[in-house]
């Protein structure tokens, strides 16, 4: 189990219901005890065409366009990219809401978390997949509630190397 959560006191771990995230929310709850919840809206984007497959079994011309601009380039059958960073800020929305000031562990996928940034930290969409998102890393955002917004800050990102 990765040192990087297993060392941990989280109040919760939310999974992504997808199997590689289920599993491992489903064993770091068995091996710390820690209550988990599934929560689907934490899942990764639906690649459409796309699923399933490697880059390198997509079109050059047709992925890279998707990764200067996903909100003009969506897959085939794809969920819309904006309907995709919608779903992903109101999951951090309702995470505030109902988990303020607990220390929550969200097992998820690299779209997920490259989603993030430009929801918590107005990073440019077009700037998405210049992050390197490692299987297994840990990113940490901490949100402090000084006023009537939240302050978020990036405490870490990819620490892969932690396994």
């Amino acid at each position: 189990m990765s040192t990087a959560v297993a060392n941990r006191n989280w109040d919760l771990i939310i999974s992504s219901p997808l199997l590689r995230c289920l599993d491992f929310a489903q064993h770091l709850n068995r091996h710390a005890n820690t209550p988990f919840c599934i929560e689907p809206a934490w899942q990764e984007i639906h690649f459409g065409d796309w699923e399933g497959k490697t880059a390198d079994q997509i079109d050059p011309a047709e992925l890279q366009r998707f990764y200067q601009d996903p909100l003009q380039h969506t897959p085939k059958h794809a969920e819309n990219f904006s309907v995709f960073l919608a779903r992903i800020n109101q999951a951090w929305a309702d995470l505030i809401k109902q988990h303020s000031g607990k220390r929550i562990l969200i097992i998820t996928h690299a779209g997920v978390i490259r989603a993030l940034f430009p929801i918590l930290l107005n990073l440019p969409i077009n700037k998405l997949f210049h992050l390197q998102v490692d299987h297994a890393s840990l990113t940490r955002f901490q949100c402090f509630q000084d006023g009537t917004d939240p302050f978020i800050q990036l405490q870490f990102h990819n620490l892969s190397s932690l396994k």
